[in-house]
């Protein structure tokens, strides 16, 4: 799944901010998960970051690079 555009995710801060109004109401208007308004929100709070963090994103391999090449050496 690709990741939202950081323009949606400063239109969905804007609104929380701008707007007296909770968190499942944003979701449902932008059409999006509640967690992801949530971890949004707590990213922003944390970090006063909005981009899509990318430091999780798949599973970590157990061989480092030198063994991947004495494992499968390059011809």
């Amino acid at each position: 799944m690709q990741a939202y555009s950081i323009d949606f995710r400063q239109k969905i801060l804007d609104t929380y901010h701008a707007e007296p109004i909770s968190q499942k109401p944003i979701a449902k208007r932008f059409s999006v998960a509640l967690s992801f308004v949530q971890k949004l929100l707590k990213q922003y709070r944390e970090t006063k970051n909005i981009t899509p963090r990318t430091d999780r994103c798949g599973v970590k391999g157990k061989l480092n690079a030198e063994q991947l090449l004495i494992e499968y050496p390059i011809d």
